[in-house]
């Protein structure tokens, strides 16, 4: 468990205020590493830092790809 944080934890090492949180696990939940994101319980989160670390390099990846429209 020790590449996991909890949400207080894991806004103290990343320094997010809670709307930076929010819109950051909004994000993170909806990609391909969406396993990172463990809610226990509503108080209980658990966030996996590789899955969370291997996120935001596809997310500056992909930064620049737009949708192809057909």
């Amino acid at each position: 468990m020790g590449d996991e944080l909890r949400k207080a934890e894991f806004k103290k090492e990343f320094n997010y205020s809670e709307s930076t949180y929010q819109r950051r696990m909004k994000e993170f939940k909806n990609s391909p590493f969406s396993e990172g994101y463990k809610a226990v319980t509503a108080k209980e989160i658990w966030i996996k830092l590789d899955m969370y670390r291997a996120f935001k390099d596809w997310q500056a990846d992909n930064r620049f790809r737009v949708k192809q429209i057909k």
